[in-house]
């Protein structure tokens, strides 16, 4: 009985920490990041109004965790205007090597977008996703039409 007991701890214990580890929480990593990979993408990206959405703002309003929540990815104002990760989740179980490799997409790209889909890659915003900034919140705030305005910012993985 007392084995069983012992036995059954020590299943918890290691069930406990594995969830710990799984459960982590994945963070931003940053568009640098993603540019190495997806510079086409990043070249676009760096003149459009997300990304130079912090920029915007006044010397006040960057101080504003309201302005913040969508004026920077992660409310975080070292990664300033609305990177990659703001649509796509935080990168950080994602952007790996192992998930984010040239080589190995081209041997198997199925294969390594399930992997990167698992780590949390969002592939296609949904209109929610982009409703959290743009919505009647934001002082400068303009009806959203989510299909025209996806139209515009939408970009292909290359």
């Amino acid at each position: 009985r007392m084995r069983t007991t012992v036995l059954f701890f020590v299943m918890v214990l290691c069930c406990s920490s594995a969830d710990t580890v799984a459960g982590e929480q994945a963070t931003y990593v940053g568009v640098k990041k993603c540019k190495v990979c997806h510079i086409k993408i990043y070249q676009t990206w760096k003149e459009t109004k997300h990304a130079l959405a912090f920029d915007k703002l006044n010397e006040q309003e960057k101080q504003d965790p309201k302005c913040n929540e969508c004026h920077v990815t992660g409310k975080d104002v070292n990664f300033p205007g609305i990177q990659c990760e703001a649509c796509h989740a935080p990168g950080s179980k994602f952007t790996s090597a192992t998930i984010m490799n040239k080589k190995k997409y081209e041997a198997d790209s199925e294969g390594q977008r399930k992997m990167a889909l698992e780590a949390g890659l969002i592939i296609k915003p949904d209109e929610a996703s982009c409703k959290k900034c743009h919505n009647e919140r934001s002082p400068h705030y303009k009806p959203f039409d989510f299909k025209a305005r996806y139209e515009e910012i939408k970009h292909t993985n290359k």
